[in-house]
């Protein structure tokens, strides 16, 4: 059972009891990502994530790097376009020492000066790296170009040249802005009981003053739909994203929309796998995923296509979602489709780590339990007809935005439209 505390100074505390693993796994999500940022100050967020681990009031870089192993080297953070979080997982006996350490680390960073500019040289690397992966640089363009001058656009590790002006006081002074209990959400899932995990928490965190959690939302962006190319000789192949409109994660549909992208493209026996890759062996990669976002998300089509094979694609994945739509989808493939889906997801919540993430996902987005049964309620219920309307309205070919990247002919695609 998932239970929930706020403190007087408003941090959140949830936990969930798991007695039947000797094991916990604790993490602190930061309401705030890139997604809040500024032109000039992108990349803010993960450069203070990568500085919180060099040095705290009660452990130096040396020392949280071997606790890190005592702990089972499983201390760790990410930053995301909405949300920034450092995570552990260890076994039971070792709470308290875990606890102590994440703690500090979030409330007591010392920024050292002389870590600072090497780390900043270290994002400058990943950044580097970034753009020479190209799946993952292509993402990079797709979301600046359909989220065009929206901070959902911007890369989360930020651009070279404005990493390079970042100071350590700037840097110091934005995260004590915002590293406060009303920004942060403490959650806990494993063989620890709540009232302990409140305890502990209320201990370090007497000192704040009282104040209510702080809001967690975002100017929602307008998308910018559209073809946009770029070239690079040097890739072999092109890297073609189509995006379609999405729904937001706090849509009751959600789950009828993640059945719709099984059938679409998500797994080995969807439309787009089947027709592309095993039928006419245009494409070793291709699928279909969702994003979502507190207000807003994608569709996405993704493959990885030789260059003389481009129009064939195109035009395929147009007449399939054309098909889809005309003839709609067999009680076969949604009865498949939910399956694979179903045990996806219980299979996925297994690990104390996933579940814990889970809580935190439905206490920031949702504001409320989402209990497994009720999603496997959701689920099962959905009908062909629902399937059927959401292709209709949401695979608008009419309004894409797409990117071809790579080994490609600009002056060829880039007034393509479907």
């Amino acid at each position: 059972m998932l239970e929930k505390t706020v403190l007087d100074c408003g941090l959140t505390i949830l936990s969930e009891y798991r007695p039947e693993l000797p094991s916990f796994a604790l993490s602190y999500s930061l309401r705030s990502g890139s997604r809040t940022e500024t032109p000039q100050n992108n990349g803010i967020h993960h450069l203070i994530e990568h500085m919180m681990f060099k040095g705290s009031q009660r452990y130096d870089l040396k020392q949280i790097a071997r606790i890190s192993d005592q702990l089972g080297g499983n201390l760790n953070a990410f930053t995301s376009k909405e949300i920034t979080q450092f995570y552990l997982k260890a076994i039971d006996e070792r709470f308290e020492l875990g606890f102590g350490i994440l703690t500090d680390i979030i409330l007591n960073a010392t920024f050292p000066g002389e870590e600072f500019f090497k780390e900043i040289n270290v994002v400058l690397q990943e950044i580097k790296e970034s753009e020479d992966t190209p799946d993952t640089h292509a993402f990079e363009i797709f979301y600046e170009q359909i989220f065009e001058n929206n901070p959902l656009g911007y890369p989360i590790s930020g651009r070279e040249d404005q990493v390079l002006l970042f100071t350590q006081d700037m840097a110091f002074k934005f995260y004590k802005k915002k590293y406060n209990p009303e920004n942060l959400v403490l959650a806990a899932v494993g063989n620890l009981d709540h009232y302990s995990l409140v305890k502990e928490a209320r201990g370090y965190f007497s000192g704040f003053r009282a104040k209510l959690p702080a809001d967690f939302s975002f100017k929602k962006p307008e998308m910018v739909f559209g073809t946009a190319v770029k070239e690079k000789e040097s890739l072999k192949q092109t890297y073609v994203i189509i995006g379609f409109k999405g729904i937001p994660v706090v849509s009751p549909i959600r789950y009828k929309f993640l059945l719709m992208n099984e059938i679409l493209g998500s797994g080995m026996s969807s439309r787009l796998f089947q027709k592309i890759r095993e039928e006419k062996g245009l494409a070793y990669t291709v699928h279909s995923f969702l994003d979502f976002y507190l207000d807003n998300g994608l569709l996405i089509v993704y493959s990885i296509v030789e260059a003389e094979k481009i129009n064939d694609y195109l035009q395929s994945v147009k007449e399939e979602i054309n098909l889809l739509k005309q003839k709609g989808v067999s009680k076969e493939e949604l009865s498949r489709a939910k399956d694979h889906l179903k045990s996806s997801i219980i299979l996925a919540l297994e690990s104390n780590a996933a579940k814990m993430s889970f809580n935190v996902s439905q206490d920031l987005f949702l504001k409320r339990e989402l209990k497994i049964n009720e999603i496997l309620e959701n689920i099962n219920e959905t009908t062909v007809h629902d399937i059927n309307k959401l292709l209709e309205i949401h695979l608008n070919l009419d309004q894409v935005a797409m990117l071809l990247y790579g080994n490609v002919q600009k002056e060829r695609y880039q007034n393509f439209t479907f």
